[in-house]
């Protein structure tokens, strides 16, 4: 998997790491205090008898030249004003300013190659970190570094060796312990990662990143009150951080303590309100509590963080749909369809919108599109090719059944109503199926796509009936019920009876 670790991870989680080692760098880089500018010589005073002609030019004392240590820290200075402005060129650019020997210090190269991953150059961030190594080869900083950098880009094995690596040269490296425990936990190793936070918390017990991988481990194991504790001391220790709210708030959620919930996310929302899952979960709760227009702004406000990611679409498009906002769901339902074409719910839910609007062409696309993402859902080709006839174009349907029909169930109640929209005659031997079939579900599909095949044909009293008689049987949790809905409104039906 090329680079798409760095697709769901916010970047300020790298930058964030900048910003941490700057004062650190700057303090270690100036080994004396800053030189003060000496104040300007008094000039001598002016009677009212001196002449320009008599009396030199005044000059101000020249500016003492900057110390290297100096210089240092004031790239340093505009290195981190560019990072927080998000100017990434510009912070790189920065680097050709610093001394020869003092860019070449692993510190610098280390500080580099961290804005090289922020900026999405991973080759570039690994080559430099590759080279600090080849000096030293057991350099824990880079190893380290180097290893989340290859766990962003994705490359979860480079990432483990690194750390056992790491390990191997220091057993007692917290980080490395507490890293190693997070790839486990990705990898639902949950075992394997509790042994690795419990040495690292065995080393540091206050260690805040192994205690909440250890609170996300007790979770998984249902146990919540020793998850609950662990989150607690995380976050006693770490006030100013939403990590460890965004997780005491999925532990809350999971165990319906929905306020809770909200509560800590509301804190998590003030203290990174860049952050995609954040609002994500916060957008989840509020949906659990039914507050379904506070929940579309929270999945909205995920997707301007990150509208590349696919999962809040497909909350908002769902919550679009159901408060009738049809426009917006289409288009969140699109846009689902484009990032992640392999969930084909959207592909359906496209279609049926589309049905509703009767652009025929649109809906046939659609359907066929969830169909060859999941073709053992045949209903989806029967509703492509009931949509492809009002389209115009019976003769590519026929070659469309054609493929389909062989793998539906031969003498399946679905196979025959196929043969009746292939064939286009035996309607009278399927209504007498339809009406015997037991399973309710089955028989008001059926009847539906009856309605369909007569109102096709031009039967409209017979399409009215058929319509009719599934609203009757009232079988809620089907997408032909939608379908027929919508018809019976659009035929002005809702007040008669079948």
């Amino acid at each position: 998997m090329q680079n798409k670790g760095l697709q769901y991870i916010p970047r300020y989680i790298i930058v964030l790491a900048v910003f941490l080692t700057l004062p650190w760098i700057i303090t270690s880089c100036a080994t004396s205090s800053k030189t003060s500018i000496a104040p300007a010589e008094k000039a001598p005073a002016v009677t009212g008898t001196t002449t320009a002609e008599t009396s030199p030019a005044v000059k101000p004392p020249a500016e003492k030249p900057l110390s290297e240590q100096e210089k240092t820290e004031q790239i340093l200075s505009s290195i981190r004003t560019a990072m927080q402005r998000g100017d990434f060129t510009r912070a790189l650019d920065l680097f050709s300013q610093f001394n020869k020997d003092v860019a070449a210090s692993g510190d610098m190269q280390r500080m580099k190659a961290t804005i090289l991953a922020a900026s999405g150059n991973i080759a570039e961030a690994r080559s430099t970190l590759q080279k600090v190594l080849a000096v030293d080869a057991e350099d824990q900083e880079s190893l380290l570094l180097l290893a989340n950098i290859e766990g962003l880009a994705g490359n979860t094995r480079e990432q483990k060796q690194l750390l056992e690596k790491l390990v191997s040269i220091n057993p007692k490296n917290t980080q490395a312990l507490t890293s190693l425990g997070d790839v486990a936990y990705a990898a639902k190793t949950y075992k394997l990662a509790e042994t690795y936070y419990k040495k690292a918390l065995s080393i540091d017990p206050n260690n805040s990143e192994a205690l909440l991988g250890k609170g996300k481990v007790d979770r998984y194991n249902r146990n919540p009150q020793a998850a609950e504790n662990a989150f607690n001391r995380v976050i006693s220790m770490n006030p100013d951080w939403a990590l460890p709210l965004q997780e005491r708030a999925r532990l809350y959620r999971e165990n319906n303590f929905l306020r809770e919930a909200l509560v800590d996310l509301d804190k998590a929302k003030e203290l990174a309100p860049q952050d995609y899952w954040v609002a994500l979960d916060r957008g989840n709760v509020l949906l659990d509590l039914g507050r379904k227009e506070e929940a579309l702004k929270e999945y909205e406000r995920a997707i301007g963080i990150n509208g590349d990611y696919f999962l809040a679409y497909v909350y908002s498009a769902g919550i679009k749909d159901e408060l009738e906002d049809y426009k917006g769901a289409v288009r969140d339902y699109k846009k689902l369809s484009e990032l992640n074409p392999d969930y084909y719910f959207a592909f359906e839910a496209l279609g049926v919108l589309y049905m509703r609007d009767k652009k025929w062409a649109d809906a046939k696309n659609a359907f066929i599109e969830a169909y060859k993402r999941s073709p053992t859902h045949s209903t989806y080709a029967l509703l492509a090719a009931i949509n492809w006839y009002r389209s115009g174009k019976a003769q590519e349907v026929k070659g469309f059944l054609e493929k389909v029909i062989p793998t539906v169930e031969q003498n399946s109640i679905d196979w025959y109503m196929f043969r009746l929209f292939y064939d286009f005659s035996g309607d009278t031997d399927i209504a007498t199926r339809v009406g015997n079939e037991k399973k309710l579900d089955t028989k008001a599909r059926m009847l539906y796509y009856l309605a369909q095949y007569y109102d096709i044909k031009g039967n409209t009293n017979l399409a009215n009936k058929y319509f009719m008689l599934v609203r009757d049987m009232n079988r809620k949790n089907m997408i032909e019920w939608r379908l027929n809905q919508w018809e019976i409104e659009a035929r002005g039906l809702q007040n008669q009876s079948s």
